[in-house]
């Protein structure tokens, strides 16, 4: 059953922002009016389909699955000069923590970082970050889409001894043959049962024991982080999936999680990241995503609100809360890489502004109903965001390569929401 789709009007009074230590980007009312031209147009209503692979998934049992707690975590990250990173401007009275990843992660231009989560499972505290296979598109020279979405298992329970792992996501290999779910890339030994997940990976949300990895154009993949499964050793890095013998290959990564499901989701595209937040009441649950939308397209950004319940399903039958989120020039939200929403107010990081205190991003903050947003210094390369409800931190990655700016530019850090509030 199709349902209204709510909506939060856009308003068009100008309102410049106080300055503070970390407010920049005051608008002159001239640029204000010319945003406020800006139309938003109808849409129509949203389709969520949800289809069930835990059939692949169990097919895999025999080989034994395993929980976050008992990976074997063969990385060490380091707090020392995470806030020395290119770009990182966040002043030092809001500075609470981060880590920078090992060197060869750092410098890695196979892959880039981009979505956050996190979750404690076995008495530990983890962060769980995505990254893709980079194409030469975005790197010249760098053939590494193939191999789809790593996500790294980072144990924080102390901060002063960071391990964590990378794990290959994997999806049924009968999945190849639809064009929504795998695209096809650069060569490599494709074997039985299970293969890559090529998709961006802009963000992800745990929630029920499982993740939700934004889809950009699908939707939302989700995994069982219970399901997790040992991987044989492939020193050409080059085969994935089940040999004739029975041993499972991952280009050489140890453990795989394999997809148990995916929501095939229309008219919310594109999906550039994905938080949990709240609902209208603090009891209800609903999985955030944002739309990356630049200025030079006639759409308007928005973020989309779908209910999920206690076991980690996403409603099928209720209409997404769609908030259209207002930037500090009183016009629309570009460049979303990361959202998270608690009540009447959410939170953005954005890219492709102009550049300060050595960052193009921006932390924006806009409160349901107000005339414009708030906009914050943020680090250069920001990216997807997440809410430790515990600690109230919240938590921020940033993507590029060492050789992109000649020094390290990834950090995974925290501030204190309560400091952005």
């Amino acid at each position: 059953m199709k349902h209204s789709v709510y909506r939060i009007p856009l308003l068009l009074s100008v309102c410049l922002a106080a300055c503070n230590k970390n407010m920049v980007d005051q608008v002159s009312p001239q640029r204000a009016q010319q945003q406020q031209s800006a139309q938003i147009s109808p849409l129509a209503a949203s389709t969520v389909t949800f289809t069930d692979e835990s059939s692949f998934v169990n097919s895999l049992s025999s080989y034994g699955f395993k929980t976050p707690d008992q990976l074997n975590l063969n990385r060490i990250a380091s707090t020392s000069g995470y806030n020395t990173v290119y770009g990182f401007n966040i002043p030092a009275a809001n500075q609470v923590t981060g880590f920078k990843w090992n060197s060869g992660d750092e410098q890695t231009q196979d892959w880039r970082p981009q979505g956050i989560t996190g979750f404690s499972w076995g008495g530990k505290k983890f962060l769980l970050v995505t990254w893709y296979g980079v194409d030469p598109s975005t790197i010249a020279g760098i053939n590494n889409q193939h191999k789809g979405v790593r996500v790294s298992l980072v144990d924080i329970s102390d901060m002063n001894n960071i391990t964590y792992r990378h794990i290959l996501l994997v999806q049924n290999a009968a999945n190849m043959s639809n064009s929504a779910l795998y695209k096809a890339s650069n060569p490599y030994t494709q074997l039985a049962s299970f293969c890559p997940v090529t998709i961006h990976a802009g963000g992800v949300a745990y929630y029920a024991g499982k993740i939700y990895v934004a889809d950009t154009n699908l939707g939302i993949r989700v995994f069982d982080l219970s399901t997790m499964v040992s991987a044989a050793g492939d020193s050409s890095e080059s085969r994935i999936g089940q040999e004739s013998n029975g041993d499972l290959k991952a280009f050489n990564y140890g453990y795989i999680l394999p997809q148990i499901g995916y929501y095939k989701i229309t008219n919310a595209k594109p999906f550039s990241c994905i938080e949990l937040g709240e609902g209208a009441t603090p009891g209800e649950k609903y999985l955030w995503t944002g739309q990356y939308i630049t200025s030079s397209e006639t759409a308007t950004p928005q973020v989309f609100g779908f209910p999920i319940d206690a076991s980690g399903q996403v409603s099928t039958s209720t209409q997404p809360t769609i908030t259209t989120p207002v930037d500090n020039d009183s016009g629309h939200v570009y460049g979303m890489q990361g959202v998270f929403r608690a009540g009447s107010k959410t939170f953005m990081t954005t890219t492709g502004n102009s550049s300060y205190l050595g960052s193009t991003a921006r932390l924006v903050r806009y409160n349901d109903g107000t005339t414009a947003g708030t906009r914050y210094r943020w680090p250069h390369g920001a990216e997807d965001l997440f809410r430790d409800t515990a600690t109230g931190y919240l938590w921020n990655l940033t993507e590029y390569e060492t050789a992109k700016y000649g020094q390290d530019n990834r950090v995974v850090f925290a501030v204190r929401l309560s400091d952005y509030n």
